[in-house]
């Protein structure tokens, strides 16, 4: 037993209550409470000096996988600031690389936001497939668009011939071909992304992109999850597009190479299997899941539309698209399908997620659950909306009558602010933008999430401001504003209940698993625009 005193301890319990003092032994938290009450226990004693302890941070969409793969590409483009110096990393990178070998960068710009391009290029453009011609005449070059912002895909000659896309190639739906004035394509492709994956254009480039190894993308996941550690991170949810990672994963829980706690699910392959075979292909997700508390596999994810920026979120009114146009998203399924596909869950005892962005994909989502819910009470189950960043009250109100839990990212604010709700949502939509506020009025578990772009103290202060990344205004609305406490809760132990682990992790008390994290000053009480800078100074995962 190891017994710690002197704490300010953030239990998150029911109370939200503060202690003094905790003690754990064989992983678990045995004991908390005060100084006097704990300080007679057996055990070598560590003192925490008055340091702010919380559980440690939960992050209910992750993409940990994604961006540790992501990671693998090389060249890394990442901060550099003209096309010259572009080029000539991919020229590097050329003299490597045999005749006809793909070059598959990473996206140009500073991650995680991507902001400030093209202009932020010392030309004021993007490159083009001449610039990479230039340099990499024998080999196709693929500079993919960043998940997190609508800038385009570039391909050199090599790549587009490939592709077969020519001057007779016509734009598609989702897709946007850019022309030089004799009518050539240029190389600078909008929408190639996987957010189009249905389209046969992001298929075939899909298909020609080459592999990672399982050892290579193994190790960048161990990185990755140690990183996570870094920020307080202990156990995060691959709930969305996880199901190729499910293979790496139980090889490194196999290998104790999993540094983070990991629930995930299975993507359902919408449009590509028949959905009643392939559930019960998946039959070691039904229940409560295959694994342990390192490692669990439980329940399949359903998206159904795109993020409004990129223009494929389904709303129940036109907005702008990236390229200023009105228009609207799709959804791969509609209300009866989806009624059709939750049916499915609920006899293969499936617990589903459901991804949705815009408000009419919101209400596909409602409907087809309540069609089931009438035939089959849904209560019980604890299934999940994903995302959901332009639901309406009405809409949470009748998802929380079935028990449903949520997980949103109240980041978005920062990470696409001004630039995609104020100037491309009608009216006063952005003023509702993953509306937290009603979520947790109306009593529903809300998890907040990275989505993959920041750490965890980041995203509190981010759902305390809502502050625009690229103008430093706020657009905090009483729809969107919380307490400190309501977002701590949203990254421990609510979260914790919408990973379906809410009886083991999420909080500090007695029986729990002891993961906790040291801060470096006191989150309940210091400036708030403090809060993003706070250093976690020790991360305890049991």
């Amino acid at each position: 037993m190891t017994v710690y005193l002197n704490g300010n301890v953030v239990t998150v319990d029911g109370d939200f209550s503060i202690a003094e003092a905790f003690a754990v032994s064989d992983g678990r938290f045995v004991a908390v409470g005060t100084n006097e009450e704990i300080a007679g226990l057996d055990g070598p004693v560590v003192d925490l000096g008055g340091r702010t302890v919380l559980p440690g941070f939960i992050d209910a969409h992750a993409h940990t996988v994604h961006i540790a793969v992501d990671k693998l590409a090389d060249p890394q483009l990442a901060g550099l600031t003209s096309i010259a110096a572009i080029t000539e990393r991919i020229r590097t990178a050329a003299t490597k690389a045999e005749p006809g070998e793909w070059i598959v960068t990473s996206s140009i710009g500073e991650p995680p936001d991507y902001f400030d391009l093209p202009d932020g290029l010392a030309e004021g453009r993007w490159p083009t497939r001449a610039d990479l011609d230039a340099v990499a005449p024998d080999n196709p070059v693929h500079i993919p668009t960043p998940p997190f912002w609508p800038h385009p895909a570039i391909l050199n000659s090599k790549a587009l011939e490939l592709l077969g896309i020519t001057r007779d190639t016509p734009d598609q739906p989702g897709i946007r071909i850019e022309r030089d004035a004799a009518g050539e394509p240029t190389g600078v492709i909008h929408g190639l992304i996987f957010y189009n994956a249905r389209n046969p254009l992001v298929g075939r480039l899909l298909s020609l992109l080459p592999a990672t190894s399982p050892e290579s993308r193994q190790d960048a996941i161990a990185t990755a999850m140690q990183q996570n550690l870094a920020h307080g991170l202990t156990t995060i949810y691959e709930g969305h597009g996880n199901s190729p990672f499910v293979p790496d994963l139980r090889v490194m829980r196999e290998t104790d190479r999993l540094a983070c706690r990991v629930v995930g699910t299975y993507e359902v392959p919408v449009g590509r299997v028949n959905l009643a075979d392939w559930l019960t292909s998946v039959a070691d997700a039904a229940g409560d899941g295959t694994g342990d508390d390192h490692l669990r596999i439980r329940g399949i994810t359903v998206s159904l539309d795109a993020p409004m920026h990129f223009g494929g979120a389904l709303m129940s009114t036109a907005y702008l698209d990236p390229h200023g146009e009105l228009g609207n998203g799709s959804s791969v399924l509609s209300t009866a399908e989806l009624a059709e596909l939750a049916r499915l869950a609920v006899q293969n005892d499936l617990r589903l997620n459901v991804l949705a962005t815009g408000d009419a994909a919101c209400e596909i989502a409602v409907s087809a659950l309540e069609t089931v819910h009438h035939e089959t009470p849904l209560t019980s189950r604890a299934w999940v909306v994903q995302h959901f960043h332009h639901v309406t009250r009405e809409q949470i109100a009748r998802l929380a009558a079935m028990g449903i839990v949520a997980q949103v990212c109240a980041g978005v604010d920062y990470g696409r602010g001004e630039a995609a709700y104020v100037e491309r949502l009608p009216g006063d939509q952005w003023e509702h933008v993953t509306p937290v506020r009603w979520w947790i009025d109306a009593g529903v578990p809300t998890a907040l999430a990275s989505d993959g772009a920041h750490p965890p103290l980041f995203h509190v202060w981010a759902a305390l401001t809502r502050t625009d990344g690229r103008s430093g205004r706020s657009l905090l609305t009483p729809s969107k504003t919380i307490s400190r406490a309501e977002a701590i809760r949203g990254w421990t132990a609510d979260a914790a209940t919408v990973l379906g682990v809410g009886d083991r992790l999420g909080s500090i008390e007695p029986g729990k698993l002891a993961d906790f994290i040291v801060l470096d000053r006191d989150i309940l009480t210091c400036p708030v625009d403090e809060i993003r800078d706070i250093a976690v100074l020790t991360t305890q995962r049991s």
